[in-house]
C-alpha cells in the first residue's frame, strides 16, 4: 500500500512554509525512537524515501532508459544545493564523501605550492587525514579548557609558512561553532586559503560561502541534511578550478562526449599517433568523471526542498531553544558540556563526560529507553535537530536519571 501523507505532513513538491512540528510528522522513526543523533546521521523522512523509491522503481521497470533525465536531475539538485549554501551552480561538485572532498582540497593546495595548513586540535579526521596523506604539514591550534577556539588563538598560531586554514564550521566532538566571519576576514587579510568542512553544519546552521569568500567547502548528505548516506558535496571557488586533480569521461563538454581523445593534440607517426592534453569543463563538476549514485541525488533534492521551506534561521533558532533546555537540565545534574553554552558559539551538539564508559551509556540509553545518542569527544554526544521537541530532551534527561548516569 502506498503512503498517504497526513494533512500536517510535507507534501511532495510543496513550496508552502514548513514548521518544525509539521516536518517531524514525516519521520516514521520518531514514533519509536527519541533520536538525538543527527550529528551522526538522521533517519530518513517520507518525502526523501519516496524520491528514492521513484527512481529505483523506474530503474526496475525501465533500466537506464532515463539516463539523460538522471543527468538533468543532477543539475537541478546542484542548483538547489548551490542556493542553499550561497554558491553558484558551477562551483558545486558531487563527490562520494567529505573525505573525498578534502583529498581534492589537499591536491589543489599542493598544486599551488602550499605545504602547511592550520587546523584545530580536535578537528574531524575527514579534514586532517587527507591533508596529511598528501604530504602537507598541519599546524594545530590547542583547544582552550572551556572547549573554545578563539580567533585570537588561531591568529597567534599562524606562521609565515602557513598557506591555508582548514576547519569544521561546527566541531563534531563538542558542538563549538567557529567564528567563520572573523576567520574569513583573517584569511583574506593574510592571503590564506579558507577550507571549510561543513558536514556538521549543513542542514542546521546557515552557510554562505560567497559572503565568506571561502575557497572550499566539503559536506555530506546523511547528517543534519537527512538525505541518507552516500552523497558528498564540494564547493570550489573559481580561482581553484584549474587545479582540480581528476577528470573522467563525463568531465568533457557535451559535444565531446564518447570521444576517446576529446580536445587532445594529435601527432601521427609510423607506429600510430601520440595524443596530449584534453578538453574538460571549467566548472567544479569536472570531478564527476563517471556514473555515480543517481538515487542519492534524488534524495538530496527532496531533502533540500524540505529545508528550504523552513524560514531562514528557523532551524538554528529551534535547535538553540532545545539546547538551552538540555544544557540547563544536564548542568542541574552536575554534568559539564565540553563547549560553551552561548548561542553565538554553540550548535545542535552537546557533549558531556560521564562516569565509566560512554559507549556503555550510549548502548544502555538505546536498550532501556530508546534514546539514540553517540559516544564522542570523551563523553555522550546529544544532538538536537529541527525534528526534535522539548519532550525528546526531557526523555533523555529522564533516561539519564533512570539509568543512574553520573558526571565524568
Amino acid at each position: 500500500m502506498s503512503h498517504v501523507p497526513s494533512d500536517d505532513e510535507p507534501q511532495p513538491g510543496s513550496t508552502s512554509p514548513l514548521t518544525p512540528e509539521a516536518l517531524r510528522a514525516s519521520f516514521p522513526a520518531l514514533q519509536e525512537w527519541t533520536w538525538l543523533n543527527a550529528a551522526a546521521s538522521s533517519p530518513l523522512c517520507t518525502p526523501v524515501v519516496e524520491a528514492m523509491e521513484r527512481v529505483v522503481d523506474a530503474s526496475r521497470r525501465r533500466g537506464d532508459l532515463d539516463f539523460s533525465r538522471w543527468l538533468a536531475q543532477r543539475d537541478v539538485a546542484r542548483a538547489k544545493l548551490a542556493r542553499f549554501v550561497g554558491a553558484r551552480p558551477e562551483a558545486v561538485a558531487f563527490t562520494p564523501s567529505t573525505s573525498f572532498g578534502f583529498h581534492v582540497v589537499a591536491r589543489c593546495l599542493s598544486a599551488r605550492g602550499i605545504t602547511e595548513v592550520l587546523s584545530l586540535e580536535h578537528e574531524f579526521p575527514s579534514t586532517t587525514v587527507p591533508l596529511l596523506h598528501a604530504g602537507l604539514t598541519i599546524r594545530g591550534v590547542r583547544r582552550r579548557p572551556d572547549g573554545s577556539y578563539p580567533l585570537a588563538d588561531v591568529e597567534a598560531a599562524l606562521r609565515p609558512t602557513t598557506g591555508a586554514v582548514a576547519v569544521s564550521l561546527v566541531q563534531f566532538n563538542s558542538g563549538f561553532r567557529v567564528d567563520v566571519e572573523g576567520l574569513a576576514a583573517l584569511c583574506h587579510a593574510r592571503g590564506l586559503a579558507l577550507c571549510l568542512n561543513g558536514a556538521q553544519a549543513i542542514g542546521h546552521t546557515p552557510i554562505d560561502v560567497t559572503h565568506w569568500g571561502a575557497d572550499f567547502l566539503a559536506m555530506t548528505s546523511h547528517k543534519w541534511l537527512g538525505a541518507g548516506y552516500g552523497t558528498g558535496m564540494l564547493v570550489v571557488a573559481e580561482r581553484w578550478r584549474e587545479a582540480l586533480p581528476m577528470a573522467g569521461w563525463l568531465s568533457v563538454p557535451p559535444a565531446q562526449l564518447w570521444q576517446a581523445f576529446p580536445g587532445a593534440a594529435r601527432t601521427d607517426d609510423a607506429a600510430g599517433f601520440v595524443a596530449t592534453g584534453a578538453a574538460t569543463r571549467g566548472d567544479a563538476s569536472v570531478l564527476e568523471g563517471g556514473g555515480a549514485s543517481w538515487v542519492g541525488w534524488h534524495a538530496l533534492e527532496a531533502a533540500l526542498d524540505l529545508h528550504q521551506r523552513l524560514p531562514p534561521g528557523a532551524t538554528l533558532m529551534h535547535v538553540h531553544g532545545l539546547q538551552a533546555h538540555l544544557r540547563a537540565g544536564l548542568r542541574a545534574r552536575g554534568f559539564v558540556p565540553t563547549a560553551p553554552d552561548a548561542p553565538d558559539v554553540s550548535s545542535g551538539i552537546c557533549v558531556v563526560p560521564v562516569a565509566g564508559s560512554a559507549d556503555d551509556v550510549v548502548r544502555a540509553l538505546v536498550r532501556e529507553a530508546k534514546v539514540v545518542t553517540t559516544a564522542r569527544g570523551g563523553g555522550v554526544r546529544l544532538s538536537t535537530h529541527v525534528f526534535n521537541t522539548l519532550d525528546d530532551v526531557d526523555r533523555a534527561l529522564w533516561a539519564f536519571d533512570r539509568l543512574g548516569v553520573r558526571p565524568g
